[in-house]
């Protein structure tokens, strides 16, 4: 190589360092602690519906181009095939379920949860398989809409296996 082509070599090398080290850092901001409630009230919702039976209430915890990630399950994408998959699982089950936070992390409009949960469930015909009680984990995204309002844009869970 040159003493020229080092020499551009190494400014350039230089710039992309000097680059790199000037560009701003993320914001380290995170959510205030008015957000962290309105998001917590996102999973407490969306549990008290879930165990209401309540589906239109269940619904509107998804934004209108939300991804459900189900176990052992194709993924669901908007609030119409999020109706159908927890329409269908509240007609064939009465649910129990709690849920946990284990982490929350955000910046500006966007969360994310990791967290836990316990749920039992109880068949409302015969036809219907019985379900073991299930602990398992689930990773959530939220994003705050125009109006403010936090919603799930992706919501994927997972069994740890059969309760004990």
């Amino acid at each position: 190589m040159s003493g020229r082509a080092a020499r551009c070599r190494s400014a350039l090398l230089l710039g992309g360092l000097l680059l790199a080290a000037c560009r701003s850092a993320p914001s380290t901001a995170g959510l205030s602690r008015a957000d962290e409630a309105a998001v917590q009230a996102v999973d407490t919702a969306f549990a008290t519906a879930l165990n209401a039976g309540d589906l239109a209430r269940v619904v509107r915890s998804y934004d209108h181009d939300a991804w459900l990630l189900p176990p052992n399950a194709l993924p669901v994408r908007g609030r119409d095939g999020i109706r159908g998959f927890w329409g269908g699982f509240l007609r064939s089950y009465e649910v129990h379920l709690t849920v946990g936070v284990d982490r929350m992390e955000g910046r500006g409009d966007l969360v994310y949860l990791v967290g836990h949960y316990h749920m039992e469930t109880r068949p409302r015909s015969s036809e219907v398989p019985v379900l073991p009680p299930e602990d398992g984990k689930f990773l959530e995204v939220l994003r705050r809409g125009a109006d403010g309002r936090w919603t799930y844009v992706a919501d994927m869970f997972s069994s740890n296996g059969t309760a004990r």
